[in-house]
């Protein structure tokens, strides 16, 4: 579990992302954005707290400024199971579960990350993964591992598509429909994903841009900045404050 502060101090247009192995709680400060998910446009403004599940694709657009705190949480914490599918959670006017968001956020301050109970108000946002067994999403989850496995290297769509036995076309359509983004967005997005992670751990940007399969660190930045909306040095400043 982790918490950081962001201040967004300019307008930015965050591509169609979401996070494969966390669930993000977000409380925004101040500013505000416009949030994107399944074709449904939310306005965010002061006070909101926003629940994002993992594997939910969304974009962000900030038009002025955002400012906001986040709390994110690993996928094998789980107290409950769902049937239905899960999707962004988005709460307005909850003073009560924003002052559990706040106390919650100090907590991991001040316990420098380690382990700190999640609150009642949260705990039913994480929920056990439902895998579904239908045969289309069998071979969506072949290619998952492929590239979960693999996203240091060159990864092309063809070879994904061999792998599950479907058309170069028939796979796209599939995994964008499943995934909500499609496969060469997510190799990129995952890419960014455990850069942000090894971030955390080391200073060399060149390493983390060849350890995560870019061809070199100016690559590496140019793509951290879209999917990020800073460069690798700010976020890093941060992560590590």
């Amino acid at each position: 579990m982790e918490c950081a502060t962001i201040h967004y101090k300019q307008p930015h247009f965050f591509p169609m992302h979401l996070h494969p192995d966390r669930y993000t709680f977000s409380y925004i400060l101040s500013g505000g954005a416009q949030f994107i998910h399944q074709q449904r446009l939310y306005t965010l403004t002061k006070g909101d707290i926003v629940v994002i599940p993992p594997y939910i694709a969304h974009q962000t657009l900030i038009e002025d400024y955002f400012h906001y705190q986040v709390i994110r949480v690993p996928n094998l914490f789980v107290f409950c199971d769902a049937k239905e599918k899960q999707g962004i959670h988005i709460l307005k006017n909850q003073p009560t579960i924003v002052l559990q968001f706040q106390q919650w956020f100090e907590a991991i301050q001040s316990h420098n990350h380690q382990s700190v109970p999640i609150p009642l108000a949260f705990q039913s946002f994480l929920r056990g993964q439902q895998e579904s067994n239908h045969p289309t999403f069998n071979k969506v989850k072949v290619a998952l591992t492929h590239l979960h496995q693999n996203f240091q290297r060159k990864i092309a769509v063809e070879a994904l598509s061999d792998l599950t036995h479907l058309s170069e076309s028939s796979f796209q359509r599939i995994f964008k429909n499943t995934m909500g983004i499609s496969p060469t967005r997510y190799l990129l997005n995952l890419r960014i994903e455990k850069a942000k992670e090894l971030i955390k751990e080391s200073d060399s940007l060149t390493n983390i841009a060849y350890d995560t399969g870019f061809f070199d660190q100016s690559h590496f930045t140019k793509y951290f900045k879209i999917n990020v909306g800073m460069l690798p040095k700010r976020y890093a400043a941060i992560v590590k404050k």
